[in-house]
C-alpha cells in the first residue's frame, strides 16, 4: 500500500466523519495520527507496536465529551485473532476495541478500515473470517478470557501498557474534559505464528457538550419620569356685587322722563350705595 493512497484514505476519511450527525447539542472533533504501527518484538511480527502508546493530545477544546470512536486505517494481518487492540482515555478509563477476533491464519485482514462504536450494528466475528478491504462499524470486540489479556506484561505486552481490567464500551471513556492523552495500545500476542499486524493511521473522533454559558441578567432599566404638566391660570372676571348689578339694572331699565345725564347718574349712584 503505497503512502500516497493511504494519505488519499485519511483525507477520505475525515471528509466522511465531517458529515456524520453529531450527537444533540454537541459538536463533532476528529484526531488523526499518521504514524505507521508495526510489531516491534520476534523479528517485528508479535509484541507490542512500534509506537506502545501511539498518542493524540487534545488540548484547547472546552466542554465535555459525549461519545468517542475509534477508527483504524488500513489495518492488516494474517491472523486476526492475534491482535489485541485497546484504548485509553484521559479519564484513566481503558476499553478493550478488539480480542481474539476474526479467528486464526489464514483468516487474512487487509486494508481495512475499521470503527469501533458503540451504536454499530453488530460485533466483528469472533471465528472469522472478516472480510477484507472492509469500510465498517463494529461494537467493541473482545472473545478473549478478560483474566487472560494483559497488555502490560512482558514479552507479549510491555512495562507502560495499560494493566486489566478492561471495559467493553467506549461510554466509559465519555463524562469527562476532552483534553489530555488518548492512546492506543495494539499488540500481536502470539510469537508462535510470526505473521504479525500494520496499521497506517488512526482516527479519534469525539462528540462534545460545549460548556453552558451562564445567562447575564440585564441591568434594569431606570424608568424615565413623567414630566408633571404646568397649571395655566385662566383669567377670570369677578362679577360686580348682586346689589350693584341689580340697581344698575334697574337705573336702565327705569322709562319715563329722561333726566339729564349727570341726574341720572347722581341718583344710580345713590341707590348702588342703598
Amino acid at each position: 500500500m503505497s503512502r500516497r493512497h493511504t494519505l488519499t484514505l485519511i483525507v477520505s476519511f475525515a471528509f466522511a466523519v465531517a458529515l456524520l450527525p453529531a450527537s444533540a447539542s454537541a459538536e463533532t472533533r476528529t484526531f488523526l495520527n499518521t504514524a505507521d504501527l508495526d510489531p516491534s518484538g520476534s523479528g517485528a511480527l508479535s509484541g507490542p507496536a512500534t509506537d506502545y502508546p501511539s498518542s493524540i493530545a487534545v488540548s484547547g477544546v472546552p466542554g465535555t465529551v459525549t461519545k468517542a470512536r475509534v477508527t483504524v486505517i488500513n489495518l492488516n494481518s494474517a491472523s486476526g485473532d492475534d491482535i489485541d487492540m485497546a484504548m485509553t482515555g484521559p479519564n484513566g478509563k481503558t476499553v478493550m476495541l478488539m480480542s481474539d477476533a476474526c479467528g486464526v491464519n489464514p483468516n487474512t485482514l487487509l486494508n481495512e478500515d475499521w470503527t469501533f462504536d458503540d451504536a454499530a450494528p453488530t460485533f466483528l466475528s469472533d471465528n472469522g473470517p472478516c472480510a477484507p478491504n472492509q469500510t465498517a462499524s463494529f461494537k467493541p470486540s473482545n472473545f478473549e478470557d478478560p483474566g487472560l489479556d494483559d497488555l502490560s506484561a512482558p514479552p507479549l505486552g510491555a512495562a507502560n501498557g495499560p494493566a486489566p481490567p478492561y471495559l467493553n464500551k467506549l461510554s466509559f471513556l465519555a463524562g469527562g474534559s476532552p483534553n489530555g492523552s488518548w492512546n492506543l495500545f495494539v499488540r500481536d500476542d502470539n510469537n508462535a505464528g510470526f505473521v504479525g499486524f500494520g496499521t497506517r493511521a488512526w482516527a479519534l473522533t469525539l462528540d462534545v457538550k460545549p460548556p453552558v454559558v451562564p445567562a447575564t441578567t440585564p441591568p434594569a432599566a431606570t424608568p424615565t419620569p413623567t414630566p408633571t404638566p404646568t397649571a395655566i391660570p385662566i383669567a377670570t372676571s369677578t362679577p360686580p356685587p348682586a346689589g350693584q348689578a341689580q340697581a344698575g339694572k334697574k337705573c336702565k331699565r327705569k322709562k319715563g322722563k329722561k333726566p339729564s345725564a349727570a341726574a341720572a347718574k347722581k341718583k344710580c349712584k345713590k341707590k348702588v350705595k342703598k
